[in-house]
């Protein structure tokens, strides 16, 4: 029994081991500035181990963003859906049958039969199994209202977020930002941080997340655009105006100005997108002319007709007439259907391709297209080069998946890098300071009891760094801090530990008793510091986030720590010392 510190000490050591070769990527790894790739025998020793401590937006500089989605949206859009889907089924299997629909607010729709004793008959079960999600009651006038249940507006909600989540992450991956930390906060939220990131990315980085690839396809309104145009342009504000020259509309320097104006005096069922008309200063239209360029207004009718959803494929491909690029798309099966049977019905109309708001193209449909390939013309009045650019990013926006409802940016932050290698050094110094001094005061007040504390407090920031590494945790500023209040805490443990053992030698017990006992009574009161002060650190974790989760996660890994050092390690070298040479009293 006298030499179990024999199997501790073996335990203790394999740990200690297996904490130091969990690091090796950490330490080992070229920091991106220096341009230099992974030695070899790194890489093959990352194919066991990929896992590396990361530093947080506040050490290495970087992107923070909030976006809220609405998720409102999401649900009017499958509402709309099933409008559609469920009168497409119900004349499919009845071609004789007279339906009409009509929709009432943001998740409900109306049915009304030419003739109501087929009521039954179409709305039999096998059909009403395709719309569970839909609830029916039957109005007094003859109507048949679907609402859709709450528990599934529930769900679909649930889903925008999940899915805006993923294909956040998704766009994010192609800007090859390392460690990035997206993640959702509260009901309709979605905070973005991006570390690493240079500042000549920031605005590329926001405007490819921001895109919210809300591809919808519409059809213009050429019969009543005129009449809508004229008569809201008695009353336009300084910087918009009336413009004939190529068909009726109002233009402005401002699309957020059109969108203000535009607000309220927009029929029910229409709806505003705007076109950027671009010029430039010079010949190679690199300059944009910031006098001339404007944007310019279009009626379009509100249903959506066909989404981006139902989007397969979407690439680069160059028009053999102009030379300029544009985004080819290809549709699914079902986006094929409808997007064939729009054409077939609308043969001669304009059909608007609308990305978020903005018409990107609004061609003749010249004829039926069967085939589920569309295009879609990317700014034709802008140079190459940024039409090249807005077609390489929608492209990988659409590839990537659109989101499910638009999103808006709520808040936004950067770190410079300077900022962050300021804070790297600040933290670090702190951290460097305060172990000075507490290694140098254990030293002093305690000899060479000193000495095995301070070893510990070197295996517990290990142990630290280790762990935070095995859960591909993020050190920030916070983390920084908690690791130092960590180490006050581990001292704190061996210094009543230490104090107790003081106490047994002053009674004239043997360095062997003293040590026991000295442990024994200590370890209620080590472990009621580091309990309670866990049970403060589960609480962070549980409803604190960004920085304040993180110093919770640090600390709660050094409480299991520095427990961990103070009662199990020193113990060990107390139990070897008395174990192999028997002192007749203890340094401490």
């Amino acid at each position: 029994m006298h030499r179990s510190w024999q199997i501790k000490t073996g335990m203790v050591v394999v740990a200690a081991v297996l904490a130091i070769m969990s690091l090796v990527p950490t330490v080992f790894t070229p920091s991106k500035d220096s341009g230099e790739a992974n030695p070899e025998w790194l890489t093959s020793y990352e194919e066991v181990w990929n896992r590396r401590l990361s530093l947080g937006l506040d050490l290495q500089g970087g992107l923070l963003l909030q976006y809220k989605v609405e998720v409102e949206k999401a649900v009017r859009d499958k509402v709309d859906r099933l409008e559609e889907d469920m009168v497409k089924r119900l004349k499919a299997a009845d071609g004789a049958l007279e339906v009409t629909s009509e929709r009432e607010g943001e998740v409900s729709f109306y049915l009304t039969f030419a003739d109501p004793s087929k009521i039954e008959a179409a709305l039999n079960e096998d059909l009403m199994s395709y719309f569970s999600e839909m609830l029916r009651s039957d109005l007094p006038d003859g109507r048949i209202k679907f609402e859709m249940d709450p528990a599934y507006i529930e769900q679909t909600q649930e889903y925008a977020m999940e899915q805006a989540i993923g294909t956040i992450r998704e766009r994010v991956d192609a800007l090859g930002v390392s460690e990035p930390d997206i993640k959702k906060s509260g009901k309709s939220d979605i905070v973005v941080q991006l570390p690493g990131l240079g500042e000549e990315d920031f605005e590329r980085a926001k405007n490819l997340i921001g895109t919210t690839a809300q591809l919808e396809f519409k059809m213009v309104d050429e019969s009543g655009f005129a009449g809508f145009f004229n008569s809201v342009a008695k009353d336009l504000p300084p910087g918009l105006r009336l413009d004939n020259s190529s068909g009726t509309t109002i233009t402005g320097k401002s699309k957020e100005d059109l969108k203000k104006f535009f607000a309220g005096k927009v029929p029910a069922d229409k709806q505003v997108v705007y076109e950027e008309i671009v010029f430039y200063v010079d010949a190679e239209k690199t300059i944009r002319d910031e006098e001339k360029s404007f944007w310019r207004s279009h009626l379009v009718f509100d249903r959506t007709e066909l989404t981006g959803e139902y989007i397969t494929n979407s690439q680069i491909s160059t028009d053999s007439r102009t030379n300029k690029p544009y985004v080819s798309l290809t549709f699914d099966s079902t986006g094929a259907e409808i997007f064939g049977k729009i054409t077939t019905e609308n043969v001669g109309k304009r059909f608007g391709v609308i990305l978020d708001d903005v018409l990107k193209s609004d061609p003749v449909i010249n004829e039926p297209i069967p085939g589920g390939r569309a295009q879609i013309n990317m700014g034709g009045y802008k140079s190459y080069s940024e039409i090249f650019q807005e077609a390489k990013d929608l492209t990988i926006v659409l590839r990537h998946g659109a989101l499910p409802a638009p999103i808006h940016k709520e808040f936004e932050t950067s770190v410079g890098p300077s900022l962050g290698a300021d804070s790297v050094t600040k933290g670090r110094n702190a951290l460097l300071v305060a172990s000075i001094f507490v290694v140098i005061f254990m030293l002093i007040y305690y000899k060479v009891s000193g000495v095995i504390a301070n070893v510990a407090l070197i295996l517990n920031v290990v142990f630290i760094m280790a762990g935070l590494t095995a859960l591909n945790a993020t050190l920030t500023l916070p983390g920084i801090a908690g690791i130092i209040l960590t180490i006050g805490m581990a001292v704190d443990a061996n210094v009543i530990i230490f104090e107790r053992v003081r106490e047994e030698l002053r009674m004239g017990k043997s360095p062997k008793a003293a040590v026991d006992a000295g442990y024994a009574k200590a370890l209620s009161a080590v472990l009621d510091a580091n309990i309670t002060t866990g049970i403060a650190g589960v609480v962070l974790m549980q409803y604190g986030s960004g920085p304040i989760r993180g110093f919770a996660v640090t600390l709660l890994i050094g409480i299991i720590s520095s427990v961990f050092t103070a009662v199990v390690v020193t113990r060990l070298f107390y139990d070897f010392i008395n174990d192999k040479y028997k002192p007749a009293t203890l340094s401490i």
